[in-house]
């Protein structure tokens, strides 16, 4: 089989980093768009960039009206503004949210047809694309380093993504000091998100490989040791950047380097939900992953195994795990979020609609994820 391996993001990694913008920028536009949220502003993170880009010569228009879980209506609306303004850089600063909007703003912005239509497959990006820099304030989604957006159309409850290779970053900077004044709970939360990136394909490869379980295991492993010092000093710069580099790299090609790709049907669950009832996808995927663990056990019970043993030094990898998440405080229920058990088969249909829960060691329908909601709620 042949195997592709395309990463062309050039990363600036490390501490004081995002005050390279400016230079990063003057190559690749003259009115750049900076997609946040006005946390990031308040924090002054927004100033930084803001006089960077000023002292390069860059007009700087700045969208700030982001929710969590991006809805494609404010995409649209934030298009609208990049085309009126012609802008040809987007600059992503915030979490996952903000870095995919900058995706899908610079995609949406190259033609007229709404966010949704490309999600959907209906459109095609017709004029340029203007480029991308992308800046993670929290260590979690990855987003940097992969062509990949999520948005939520709130008005159907669907959540969904589009991979398109347009939708590479030029430049991901990544600068820990900048993820220090993320509260706890966002934090764990970061945390468990970059860990089930990796976890979810470790356990359910198509394919196990030396070098893939070699590299997944060291991944998770920073994560599992690394992120519960950082919940307990959250200043502690050099913790936060061991966890940036774990999360840049689980959501990443990187993990996939030996050859096997592996799934993220757990993922594909957590989407329903958080579209449905617009939850912290962190959150929502603590919740998740013991009842999902335990549905699939059975049938990859040397991967748990070796999870238990290679990761977390024990032989149960579902208790280590869900030990762990009591540990950085994020055992959670599906009836802690909000969720409500009565709509198990309605988020199971959405579910299945969707996600590609190919390949997997089981058929996955409506039963299956339904019964894996009622067990973590």
């Amino acid at each position: 089989m042949i195997q592709q391996f395309y990463i062309p993001v050039k990363v600036l990694f490390g501490p004081g980093s995002v005050e390279q913008v400016g230079q990063e920028a003057k190559s690749l536009g003259s009115r750049a768009m900076i997609v946040t949220y006005p946390d990031i502003r308040r924090l002054g993170f927004l100033d930084i960039v803001l006089k960077d880009l000023e002292s390069q010569g860059i007009d700087t228009e700045v969208f700030e009206e982001l929710e969590p879980n991006p809805r494609t209506t404010t995409i649209d609306r934030a298009a609208g503004i990049a085309r009126e303004k012609k802008i040809d850089l987007v600059i992503g600063m915030g979490g996952g949210s903000a870095m995919d909007a900058a995706k899908g703003i610079a995609l949406a912005s190259s033609g007229e047809a709404p966010i949704w239509d490309y999600l959907l497959g209906k459109a095609q990006a017709k004029g340029t694309i203007p480029n991308l820099i992308q800046i993670p304030t929290l260590a979690g989604t990855g987003s940097e380093l992969n062509p990949i957006c999520v948005f939520t159309h709130w008005e159907s409850h669907e959540k969904r993504f589009t991979f398109d290779p347009n939708l590479w970053a030029k430049t991901a900077i990544i600068d820990p000091a900048l993820t220090v004044t993320l509260p706890e709970k966002l934090t764990a939360g970061g945390g468990v998100d970059a860990l089930s990136h990796i976890m979810e394909c470790y356990l359910m490869p198509e394919n196990p490989l030396p070098m893939n379980d070699a590299i997944r295991e060291a991944v998770m492993k920073v994560i599992v040791q690394v992120l519960p010092e950082v919940l307990s000093n959250l200043d502690d710069v050099d913790s936060r950047s061991q966890i940036s580099w774990a999360s840049t790299i689980a959501s990443s090609d990187l993990s996939r380097l030996g050859g096997s790709a592996g799934s993220m049907t757990c993922h594909g669950i957590e989407h329903a939900i958080s579209g449905y009832y617009d939850v912290n996808h962190g959150a929502g995927l603590s919740a998740l992953l013991p009842a999902w663990m335990k549905q699939f056990e059975p049938v990859r019970k040397e991967r748990f195994e070796l999870l238990g043993r290679n990761v977390f030094g024990k032989t149960d990898g579902i208790t280590a795990f869900e030990d762990w998440l009591e540990k950085v405080g994020m055992k959670l229920r599906l009836r802690d979020l909000g969720c409500e058990l009565e709509k198990a088969d309605e988020i199971a249909g959405i579910a299945l609609k969707l996600w590609d829960y190919t390949p997997h060691p089981t058929e996955m329908n409506a039963e299956i994820i339904a019964q894996i909601y009622r067990d973590a709620f």
